[in-house]
């Protein structure tokens, strides 16, 4: 079956938090192969995320991981993050947050286009309940594609499951057997390198 992978990446990102670091430099194409049956073929890996200009170091790490999911020819789709004034009830401070803007839209109109395409299996890589609609619109319109959900690691949702056609688990580890090498070389031979603080 002609399959499509859609990754939540910031939904993958905070699953992943709580681990070592070095999990931060995850080979999604090798992490989406791992689900593939038999009878399957893999026609692209998309992963959705935005750039947290406002922290530290965090756009140039974040850079180097989407230059290596470039190189192995994933298709990386951004939203981005809009600052938000919030007012606290308690104090009534007014204090500044981020807030992640067109990335689940992102995602539900790409399975929705991959279905209409032809594709015949379509599997998102997250544990949002959000993506519950897309789904419900997917196997509504076109019941001949199967709708798939990996869910990122110990992000398991019976909502989600249930809507699903089929899901797995990740397991921590299969991310053990999908780290990126440290440095990647582009065929230009401009090296990728895995940031310090996840090496």
């Amino acid at each position: 079956m002609r399959t499509v992978f859609l990754i939540d990446g910031f939904n993958f990102y905070h699953s992943i938090k709580s681990l070592p670091p070095k999990f931060h430099w995850i080979d999604y194409l090798e992490f989406c192969k791992n689900f593939l049956l038999k009878s399957d073929t893999l026609e692209s890996v998309n992963y959705f995320t935005a750039l947290a200009k406002w922290i530290d170091g965090a756009e140039k790490r974040h850079m180097a991981l989407i230059d290596a999911c470039k190189l192995k020819g994933i298709n990386v789709i951004f939203g981005k993050f809009k600052r938000k004034e919030q007012q606290c009830p308690l104090c009534n401070k007014v204090f500044h947050r981020h807030e992640e803007k067109a990335t689940d839209v992102n995602i539900a109109l790409y399975a929705y286009r991959f279905a209409s395409f032809g594709l015949e299996k379509i599997v998102f890589v997250t544990g949002d309940t959000d993506m519950i609609p897309s789904i419900n619109l997917i196997r509504n319109d076109f019941p001949n594609v199967k709708v798939g959900v990996i869910f990122p690691y110990e992000r398991h949702n019976r909502e989600l499951k249930n809507k699903a056609c089929f899901s797995y688990k990740t397991r921590l580890d299969l991310l053990e057997k999908c780290l990126l090498p440290p440095i990647l070389t582009k065929p230009n031979g401009k090296k990728i390198v895995c940031p310090k603080e996840w090496a």
